[in-house]
Order: structure tokens, then sequence, then C-alpha cells
């Protein structure tokens, strides 16, 4: 009983870390958020909402996410430049290594 009990909590440790959340339409959420804010230029609000009426279509309304989400996806680091895709910035990176 006791290892059913250490298992249990050990996955619930786990959950939601280090793995990517799929969106109900099968796109990663951090892939979804990054290919409308860079590449379509569409607003962080806009994709907030966006996101979350994919999740109330899908009957999941514990799937709410708030703003920090998708601002946190998007926000620049040292590069400070705000059009960048942080993607593309690392597979550049990667060419010169």
């Amino acid at each position: 009983m006791a290892k059913e009990a250490s298992k249990a909590k050990t996955e619930e440790e786990q959950k939601g870390q280090g793995r990517a959340v799929v969106l109900p339409n099968g796109a990663r959420r951090i892939d979804f958020i990054r290919d409308q804010y860079y590449g379509k230029g569409t607003s962080r609000s806009d994709i907030k909402n966006a996101i979350n009426e994919m999740y109330e279509k899908a009957g999941e309304t514990d799937g709410q996410i708030p703003y920090q989400i998708v601002f946190s996806a998007t926000k620049t680091g040292e590069q400070g430049n705000a059009a960048t895709d942080p993607r593309k910035v690392a597979k550049e990176e990667a060419k010169v290594k």
C-alpha cells in the first residue's frame, strides 16, 4: 500500500512539469502561442481568448489559462526584440556552434 501511495504522489508531483501542454486542436500550446504572436501578429489578449474558447468548445472548463501564460511564452529575453521568435534565434545560435 505504501508503494501505491508513494507512486500516486510522485505522478501527481510530476504532472505538468516538463511536459508539453497540448491544446484540444492537437497543437502544442507553446507553438500555437508563438505562431500566433510572431507569425500572425495576433495580440496576447486575443491569443489567450482563442485558447480559452478552444477549451470551452472542447468542454474543458478547467483548461482556462491566464494572460501570464501567453506573456511568458512571448516575452523577450536578452535579445530585446519583440519581433524575434526565440525558436529562430535558437536555431541560428546552434548553426554558429
